[in-house]
């Protein structure tokens, strides 16, 4: 059995058992009915308002009960302050009917039983009929009301959200008017420092030790704008002044523009500037140790040991790269079968007098500038070994997709003209002194590479 149903028939039960017991006491012949007609009445009027206590106290327990519900919504509980007793709308207009139909009720028809006279009769006649004549004359015209007030309500309550929403909205394109300017402002002038920073060095610190013509000659204009530009934005932003400053700074004839599109035959399967961007993406997310393995590669610079950790090198790695060196390839694979060969190979060209003691120790060089020659081309290949290794492939996907770039295996700048080679080691002086910074060219090169 549902519990919201235990109490009502908890109350009635208890009223049928006083009925019952009052009906045994008359058969048994205890206290009749009509002995004291007026206590009777009495007691039965006592006994119905204690069950309609009972019943409205059920109610309002299931009110409250509704009341700490997590569940109920602030717009119910708003409605229920509105509300007599927190009630139901129209439960206290029946609990009245009803307590006036079950009391007077039996008083009229019991009237001459109870020796009521005429006059208490019509009083609880009237009483009946007015308080039925009004119950039911308002619940036959109250559903049009009450759905005509409860929709002027929602209308109403509506009203109020729409308003409500309007100015919301209003205030919210006015924010956003108010925050989209300064917004686009700090933006512009953020993205200009960017490629100031990056101009700067270009043209001031590396440029004047390039050959003529690898920075364009109105790099300087260009520098003098930007920075008038920028100067000015600190006190009065001109979108239009800060957005030219910046496309000039990374236009064709951009400083930086500029070295990429002279170093891009160096890498000719990678493309003018993606492959370059991929390049020094990596080379500032690079450690220290590879960090050092990868500039030397880059600048072609000379053997050092120190590049190199114990053990890094096998015989078996040194094997592999010899097919890179046509002069020891030419040389040493007739003896690479020979127990011990590539060990006592591999020592002899690590050290710091490599050159001499494979012309004294290893036969087959036409001259001792070949020996040398063979040697930095084996050097190349180790380091380039090294270099390869250094670059992993979840390096390389993290840093082409900050790129915006598909995630390829890098390609290493190979051999070419000399203003290639000068432009390749301006860029990796450049990003030698970001490093030393800590200014991350990732966001100004996927701006260029866009």
């Amino acid at each position: 059995m549902p519990s919201f149903l235990i109490p009502p028939i908890a109350i009635l039960l208890s009223g049928l058992a006083a009925v019952a017991v009052l009906l045994a006491a008359r058969l048994a012949g205890i206290a009749p009915l009509s002995a004291a007609p007026a206590s009777l009445a009495a007691l039965l009027v006592f006994l119905v308002g204690l069950g309609f206590a009972g019943f409205l106290w059920w109610l309002a327990s299931r009110c409250f009960t509704l009341l700490r519900d997590p569940a109920t919504t602030p717009e119910q509980l708003s409605a229920l302050r509105d509300l007599p007793l927190a009630l139901p709308e129209g439960t206290v207009r029946a609990l009245l009917a009803l307590i006036v139909g079950v009391i007077g009720l039996p008083l009229l028809l019991f009237s001459q039983s109870l020796a009521l006279n005429d006059a208490i009769a019509g009083y609880v006649n009237g009483i009946i009929a007015g308080v039925f004549g009004y119950y039911f004359g308002a619940r036959s015209t109250s559903p049009d009301t009450q759905a005509a007030r409860r929709l002027g309500d929602a209308l109403e309550g509506q009203t109020r959200v729409n308003a409500a929403l309007r100015e919301s909205e209003a205030a919210a394109r006015e924010a956003a008017a108010q925050a989209t300017g300064p917004a686009i402002a700090a933006e512009a002038i953020a993205r200009l420092e960017r490629h100031l920073g990056v101009a700067r060095l270009l043209v001031q610190r590396i440029g004047p030790g390039l050959p003529a013509g690898l920075i364009p000659p109105q790099a300087e204009a260009m520098l003098a704008q930007a920075e008038q530009a920028l100067a000015a934005a600190r006190t009065l932003p001109d979108l239009g002044a800060l957005q030219a400053a910046t496309a000039a700074l990374t236009g064709r004839d951009g400083p930086l523009p500029a070295l990429l599109r002279a170093a891009s035959p160096l890498l000719p399967a990678a493309g003018p500037i993606g492959g370059l961007a991929l390049l020094l993406g990596l080379g500032w997310n690079l450690g220290a140790a590879a960090w050092r393995r990868f500039r030397a590669r880059l600048l072609d610079a000379p053997h050092d040991p120190a590049l190199f950790e114990p053990g890094a090198i096998t015989p078996a790695s040194a094997e592999l790269r010899l097919a890179a060196s046509p002069i020891f390839a030419r040389i040493f694979t007739p003896r690479l079968a020979e127990p011990g060969f590539l060990a006592t190979l591999l020592d002899a060209c690590l050290r710091p007098d490599a050159a001499a003691l494979l012309w004294a120790r290893f036969p087959g060089f036409a001259n001792p500038a070949e020996a040398e020659a063979g040697l930095s081309e084996f050097r190349h290949a180790l380091l380039e070994d090294r270099v390869q290794a250094d670059l992993s492939p979840e390096l390389v996907g993290r840093v082409a997709a900050a790129l915006g770039q598909p995630a390829a295996s890098p390609t290493l700048p190979q051999d070419g003209p000399e203003p290639a080679r000068a432009a390749i080691q301006a860029l990796t002086l450049l990003l030698g002194e970001l490093r030393e910074s800590h200014s991350d060219p990732v966001p100004l090169l996927r701006e260029l590479a866009a």
